[in-house]
């Protein structure tokens, strides 16, 4: 009697001793509830909101579940891209630690431990590169790489370490090659070919129900890398699959639109961006009121400025606001209105941030007085628009020979070789890219000359002419101070290592 009392006793123990134990490995877990994969649902299409409500309840109910505030890092992250808005930054950082010590609760068996930590850090990486953060964002970057490609390294089919490892490694790629110190210095590598290949392998087979934000951002990386180092229409072509739900989803509004102008398709970016979902549900996405007074703009409509107010009434961040009050004054000097021109031009100067090319560009323009010929800008913006044929036409009207500055001049030239280069017309293009270089100091400020020589690489590469083609890419180096040319170093890189 006595035994069979002990023996009870000590299988309760030991009963009680593994409950605890299972009691702690479960304490915090990692799982994509059905609720949290709708609000997942809520969050890529930008109903943050809604996305909020369903977690909160989520919450209640499952403290220990940490997908939950992994899930509310992704809507603090979009909201602040977004909206722009850094008035609560410190406020929602402090939430960063807390959920960070959340999820490093996972069992670190568990493919999610490092998983969730690097997407956080990304995150904010993102996030501080916007807020001009740039060491911080530095840091953050470092972390969100060297923890992905670690898990990667253990999990190598586990997707979404594929995803960050992919992006960054493409990503990396693309660094000018005298900045490469900074990647031994910090730790990094880049293989764009290598990384754009994960990221192909990423859309093979089945995802996982659970991936939807992952899956999502995979197909930004991939189609921004196609479309600016890649193919223009092979970007669209995925780009077009992947986005089928922008009538509810206004990230796929956003990259629908963009695409598609990129690739000459300006009236479908027109189209989605008026046809966007814009009820009370969705986050107030001000920058794409901003692209669609651009694109309407490209497409010469007279009521292009009316977008672009709207998003400089209502943004309260500092990108692309210099861009869209110097594309006001570009509707006004389109309708011959002088005075409106001037003071929106003023406006450019006195508005946004100076930390972007494009945005030091703007600058440069108003400082320095720079004039722009009608019909030299209908044809730019025609030519932004895709619109090739009626920019030839149009430009078509101007005597070069009554151009009165050598800006004017250049910008003619090359205006007229980018409108003959689209439509395939190699040989006369050439004869204008080449008559800008011809007319270009080495120490120009303007970025025509540069690009020239870019795209005539480009010509020639086409053309099976490889050493004329690497040699037009070789020049590009000597512009050091023009104009986007470190932009424009990094593309002729990377065709000078094709070549090799």
């Amino acid at each position: 009697m006595i035994c069979i009392k002990g023996a009870r006793m000590v299988i309760t123990l030991v009963l009680l001793f593994l409950c605890q134990f299972v009691k702690a490995d479960t304490q915090h877990h990692f799982y994509f509830s059905p609720v949290c994969i709708e609000a997942q649902k809520h969050i890529a299409a930008l109903r943050l909101n809604k996305a909020q409500q369903l977690l909160s309840a989520e919450k209640k109910l499952h403290p220990d579940n940490v997908a939950i505030p992994f899930l509310e890092n992704y809507i603090d992250y979009y909201r602040i891209v977004t909206s722009q808005d850094y008035s609560e930054l410190k406020k929602i950082e402090q939430a960063k630690d807390a959920r960070l010590k959340a999820v490093r609760k996972i069992s670190t068996s568990s493919p999610y431990y490092l998983y969730t930590q690097s997407e956080m850090h990304l995150q904010w990486g993102f996030i501080k590169s916007f807020n001009q953060e740039y060491v911080g964002a530095m840091l953050e970057f470092r972390n969100a790489y060297q923890l992905a490609k670690e898990n990667f390294e253990k999990y190598p089919d586990f997707k979404p370490s594929m995803k960050t490892v992919g992006m960054f490694r493409t990503l990396l790629g693309t660094i000018p090659n005298n900045y490469k110190w900074v990647l031994g210095v910090t730790g990094l590598s880049g293989d764009f070919d290598g990384g754009m290949q994960l990221l192909q392998r990423y859309f093979r087979g089945d995802s996982h129900q659970e991936f939807i934000l992952d899956k999502q951002s995979t197909e930004f990386y991939y189609t921004l890398f196609m479309l600016n180092f890649g193919d223009k229409q092979k970007a669209w072509a995925f780009c077009n699959e992947h986005t089928t739900d922008y009538s509810t989803n206004l990230l796929s509004v956003y990259l629908r639109a963009y695409t598609a102008s990129k690739s000459g398709k300006n009236d479908e970016a027109i189209h989605v961006l008026q046809h966007r979902p814009k009820s009370s549900d969705y986050e107030p996405f001000y920058a794409l009121d901003y692209y669609l007074g651009m694109f309407k703009l490209n497409r010469l409509d007279d009521d292009a400025e009316q977008s672009l107010k709207r998003f400089v009434s209502f943004y309260k961040g500092k990108l692309y606001m210099k861009d869209a009050y110097r594309r006001i004054s570009w509707c006004y000097l389109l309708k011959n209105d002088l005075d409106k021109y001037k003071i929106y031009r003023e406006l450019s100067k006195r508005y946004g941030s100076t930390n972007s090319e494009e945005d030091k560009n703007i600058m440069r323009e108003t400082e320095l007085g720079i004039t722009h010929d009608l019909i030299i800008l209908k044809s730019r913006l025609l030519f932004d628009g895709g619109y090739y044929q009626l920019a030839e036409e149009n430009i078509k009207q101007r005597n070069p020979d009554q151009l009165k500055t050598d800006y004017q001049k250049q910008e003619y030239h090359y205006r007229y070789a980018r409108i003959l280069h689209e439509q395939n017309k190699y040989n006369k293009a050439i004869d204008y890219y080449t008559y800008v270089v011809k007319n270009a100091p080495v120490n120009t400020t303007y970025y025509f000359a540069p690009y020239a020589c870019l795209y005539m690489g480009y010509i020639y590469q086409k053309m099976g002419f490889g050493q004329i083609a690497k040699s037009h890419f070789t020049k590009v180096d000597l512009y050091t101070k023009a104009e986007y040319h470190e932009s424009i170093k990094v593309k002729s890189n990377r065709e000078l290592q094709k070549l090799k």
